[in-house]
């Protein structure tokens, strides 16, 4: 039971962390990912016996789908990891893929995606083995979930990558549609052979398009005509911290509407009035101040 604690005490004091700080939730979980991993092999070292019940205890088992004594393992199995290729590759590609989805969506709705499609991911697995009592655990069907998400707003932007080279691991970029699609290529036949490598590539599979269906949803458009022309000059009246600046560069570069709505979103959460520093409201197409000031928004 305290390493369930142990365990959630960290999901919950990253997402709080993330939400105080305004820090990218992408870092915040590789380094979360790290802490649980590291606690447990520490545990594999000193108590072998607590450090198995802690396995069987935080990751998920489709044959217990249905015992809610077990429910959390739909989110603390993608905190789990087997072994230090595991989590390097997982934390590697979450920062690789991760980052630059969460930096043109948000943290909000990066997070929503992160963990409504490794949950997806997971009962993605369960389908395929209902009956199974083998441990699914990690976190690649989020983060293949991310991928289908970038595939499907971003497909022409390009993402680092590594491809390997013999013994060299080289570093390059890569379109989204092309890297995004080739892994949905590769882990579809992996799902049609039956590899039994170990690998739980339906929920890859499973994840990633998840991605693909969940991120247009939660995109889904909500501006009138009226408001899809924003007045830039008036908000670089209002934009004087760095904060607000830095979201106001992503406003001007986002070309896609619902993504930029997200960034005027954000840019209003955090600015404040030029005149007294008090936080601004939005009411009908102005910004306006506690002390009279306002500011003209929308063309």
């Amino acid at each position: 039971m305290i390493d369930i604690l142990l365990v959630w005490g960290i999901i919950i004091a990253s997402l709080l962390y993330v939400a105080w700080k305004k820090a990218y939730m992408s870092q915040i979980l590789i380094i979360a990912n790290f802490i649980i991993f590291i606690y447990y092999i520490i545990l594999d070292q000193t108590d072998i016996v607590r450090a198995y019940y802690m396995v069987d205890d935080l990751t998920f088992v489709p044959a217990r789908l249905g015992d809610l004594e077990h429910a959390h393992t739909l989110i603390t199995s993608m905190f789990m990891h087997a072994n230090g290729f595991h989590i390097l590759g997982n934390c590697l590609f979450l920062y690789l893929l991760g980052m630059p989805l969460e930096e043109r969506i948000g943290t909000k709705r990066w997070t929503i995606l992160y963990f409504s499609t490794g949950i997806v991911a997971t009962f993605s697995f369960y389908m395929l083995n209902m009956d199974s009592t083998g441990h699914l655990l990690g976190a690649s069907g989020a983060i293949f979930g991310i991928a289908g998400s970038l595939l499907i707003l971003y497909p022409k932007d390009k993402v680092l990558l590594p491809i390997p080279l013999f013994f060299i691991m080289l570093f390059r970029r890569v379109r989204v549609w092309i890297a995004v699609g080739l892994l949905f290529v590769i882990e579809t036949i992996m799902v049609v052979i039956s590899s039994q490598d170990g690998v739980a590539h339906i929920a890859h599979v499973g994840g990633l398009i998840a991605g693909i269906f969940l991120a247009p949803m939660i995109f889904e458009r909500t501006r009138t005509e009226s408001e899809k022309d924003i007045d830039l000059s008036s908000l670089k009246e209002i934009a004087t911290t760095q904060k607000e600046l830095e979201i106001l560069d992503k406003i001007e570069t986002e070309d896609v509407e619902d993504i930029r709505k997200v960034w005027v979103d954000e840019f209003f959460k955090v600015a404040t009035c030029p005149d007294c520093s008090r936080p601004l409201e939005k009411v009908s197409g102005k910004i306006k101040c506690e002390c009279g000031r306002e500011f003209k928004v929308l063309k």
